[in-house]
């Protein structure tokens, strides 16, 4: 029985498609590589909600000509309609050495492409996702890559983001959720957002994988106390697409949740395995 992934969805596809076309009509720079990385990479992609993240590898800088001819690539994307196809790009020799942190390389977010400013996509769970489960759409297999994907580094980074990022994004909704009227609810989306990130970060410096948002959600109820698992239903609901609003008592609790995760990280270690090659 073969163990080839299924082929990508239509919809990301004519994405992709798309992209590589308007490449060659635009004067785009010549790619060493492309490799789909995040939800489509996953098994997680949602029809209306989730974007096409990419990895672009180059031979080496971009000029100013071709960084006009990304931008003009990427708002044909977005007037195109369709999921959005966001990534960055760097030259292919990056890959061999850690991410530099807050890197300034090209980058698309929400279909818009950005330059001279730091691309955070750029980091250690790319490396190891890009690795070990990306999606090749042409150039080398990231096993050839010589990806310097690094149990350590990748450790570090995810305790520094969650003290960086996550929890002063908690913080911040817990004094917004103080603010509210009693009968105000709460934004489902947040909740997702906030509960399902971090859960993620967790399950990598326990396992050493990255995963989905999904699988996240699931592997929660093995980490959280019983307390927080209809929050972490409710938050899974929410990436489903099948709830728009929960109650204060859900969301105090998913933030409870996050801070609970958040205390408990460093006590997380993967033991560290071999890397091993996605099928093509």
């Amino acid at each position: 029985m073969s163990s080839r992934r299924p082929p990508l969805r239509v919809d990301v596809a004519r994405t992709v498609d798309r992209f590589l076309g308007l490449m060659a009509s635009e004067g785009g720079p010549k790619l060493r590589g492309l490799y789909l990385v995040g939800s489509v990479a996953l098994g997680d992609f949602r029809p209306g909600r989730s974007n096409i993240d990419f990895v672009a590898c180059l031979d080496g800088p971009l000029s100013g000509a071709e960084t006009e001819a990304l931008a003009r690539v990427h708002a044909a994307l977005a007037r195109a309609g369709g999921p959005h196809f966001d990534g960055f790009y760097l030259p292919i020799e990056a890959l061999r050495h850690p991410p530099e942190p807050d890197a300034v390389v090209p980058f698309s977010v929400d279909g818009q492409l950005r330059s001279g400013e730091p691309c955070h996509g750029v980091n250690p769970a790319t490396w190891r996702c890009l690795a070990r489960s990306s999606r090749p759409i042409l150039g080398a297999t990231p096993a050839a890559l010589n990806i310097a994907d690094d149990d350590a580094t990748l450790h570090a980074y995810g305790l520094a983001h969650l003290e960086a990022h996550w929890r002063p994004w908690l913080v911040h909704h817990e004094t917004a959720l103080a603010g509210k009227a009693p009968d105000d609810a709460c934004d489902a989306g947040a909740l997702e957002w906030g509960v399902l990130g971090v859960g993620r970060i967790i399950e990598t410096l326990a396992s050493g994988r990255i995963v989905s948002k999904t699988e996240a959600g699931r592997r929660l109820t093995v980490l959280l106390p019983k307390t927080y698992h209809e929050a972490v239903e409710d938050a899974l609901a929410a990436r489903f697409g099948d709830l728009e609003a929960v109650s204060q008592a859900t969301m105090r609790a998913g933030l409870d949740a996050m801070r609970f995760l958040i205390d408990a990280a460093p006590g997380y270690h993967a033991r560290p395995e071999p890397p091993t090659s996605p099928d093509r």
